[in-house]
């Protein structure tokens, strides 16, 4: 019998001043060709246990480390990320840090040619990625034009461009449509039926259930156990359990757990709608590189409204915001907020990309600096930022330095923030990104 492609043995990781260990004790074994799927709630050490096998935990981020990790036959926590290009690929949470080239295809072609792989190499890998993650159309176009959604798709082609043994995917439709993430699965099927072991983290459960040989439920403790398959994970656990930890689960296999008694029937916005909208466009267009982003859009929001922006990856939903937000100015027709201008004074904005926004080291100096902003002395800031945090259940990460969080926890410490601002106006950039149901 061929000895597995990923083998974890008490694995325990904590990080430089944390109370606890963020994985307490994991063990578990992937094949080669086999796709692990691994769920669990915010902060339970998702991240962390991608990040470890990928080397880049202890090489690059400080931790603790115990415990046996191998993945083909390598060490990682021994051999650091560097030594590992072309056996591990791993996909990020954002996007955003993946890139460092100006066109899609330059970005595809640098890890090849970054381990000097013959010219005609690295264009053969780098055609054939494009085409897998269907970005053939958009090989010259500049990358910082794409949508997060087009980034995440690009960062799975530049990871597959070095042809890796193991592929390491940390919630890879976050920011992908649903026609788009199916398509997303559809290549991770084909990669798996080719040899290759695919270990990914994700909410969308139901998009890897057909394909997994495996789940890997992390407990919020930061223990593990494995199941063969999803169904087998919710009779053995339960729904409802699972449910009360945050795991999303598809709705034919918790009905009971997703239904709750209406109390008090329908319910109407009391007042009328203010007669000046707070928030308003007319014929809004951007353009970027000579491309159409956003084209005559009309707008218009009253006080105490909800507005849900949809619409398919590329279609201009977070350019919309940028513009309201007053950070995108580069735009023509008619913007106002609150009566003026777009000016970020006026809003509170929560990106798709939390650490973007942060300017702090730690989670409490990031909600402290807030307060300062407001009249606050740095005591009384950090203070008042230990006891915020600690009403909304988060007290463990007040000294946690921001950008070793998790996603789902960067993306609760930007809610923190935006609740301090206390604006009229709040814009929020995919919210639930990177956070359990709970």
């Amino acid at each position: 019998m061929s000895s597995p492609a990923v083998r974890v043995r008490d694995l325990k990781v904590a990080y430089p001043l944390a109370e606890r260990h963020v994985l307490n004790g994991v063990s578990f074994e992937v094949g080669r060709g086999e796709l692990a799927l691994v769920l669990g709630p915010t902060g339970s050490g998702k991240t962390t246990l991608l990040l470890t096998l990928a080397g880049v935990i202890p090489s690059l981020i400080p931790a603790r480390v115990e415990g046996l990790v191998e993945v083909a036959g390598r060490y990682p926590t021994e051999e650091g990320l560097a030594s590992l290009a072309g056996t591990v690929g791993i996909v990020f949470q954002d996007p955003e840090s993946q890139y460092i080239m100006p066109t899609v295809l330059e970005e595809v072609y640098f890890p090849g040619e970054n381990l000097a792989f013959p010219r005609d190499e690295v264009a053969r890998r780098a055609v054939n990625a494009l085409e897998l993650v269907g970005l053939s159309g958009y090989r010259d176009h500049r990358v910082e034009t794409l949508s997060t959604g087009l980034k995440q798709r690009l960062a799975i082609a530049s990871v597959l461009a070095l042809d890796p043994e193991v592929l390491l995917l940390d919630e890879p439709t976050a920011h992908i449509d649903m026609r788009s993430a199916r398509e997303i699965y559809e290549l991770l099927s084909v990669l798996k039926r080719s040899g290759k072991t695919v270990i990914v983290v994700e909410h969308r459960v139901e998009l890897a259930e057909d394909i997994a040989d495996k789940v890997i439920h992390i407990r919020g403790d930061g223990s593990c156990e494995v199941y063969p398959s999803l169904r087998d994970l919710v009779e053995k656990v339960g729904a409802k359990s699972l449910a009360a930890e945050g795991v999303w689960l598809p709705p034919e296999y918790a009905p009971a757990a997703q239904c709750r008694e209406a109390r008090g029937g329908w319910s109407k916005t009391a007042g009328n709608p203010a007669r000046t909208p707070l928030v308003e466009a007319r014929d809004l267009s951007v353009r970027f590189g000579g491309n159409n982003v956003l084209s005559g859009v009309n707008l218009e929001v009253g006080r105490g409204e909800l507005v849900v922006v949809l619409g398919p990856n590329g279609s201009g939903k977070t350019t919309l915001l940028k513009v309201l937000a007053g950070v995108l100015r580069r735009y023509s027709g008619y913007v106002s907020i609150a009566g003026g201008p777009p000016h970020p004074s006026k809003v509170a904005f929560v990106a798709q990309v939390p650490e973007l926004q942060f300017t702090e080291r730690t989670v409490e100096e990031e909600l402290a600096s807030v307060l300062q902003s407001q009249g606050y002395k740095k005591g009384q800031a950090l203070q008042r930022a230990r006891e915020l945090l600690r009403a909304r259940g988060l007290g463990g990460l007040s000294g946690r330095v921001v950008y070793e969080l998790s996603q789902g926890e960067k993306r609760l410490v930007s809610f923190l923030e935006m609740e301090l601002l206390e604006r009229s106006v709040y814009l929020l950039d995919e919210p639930t990104f990177g956070l359990d149901m709970k």
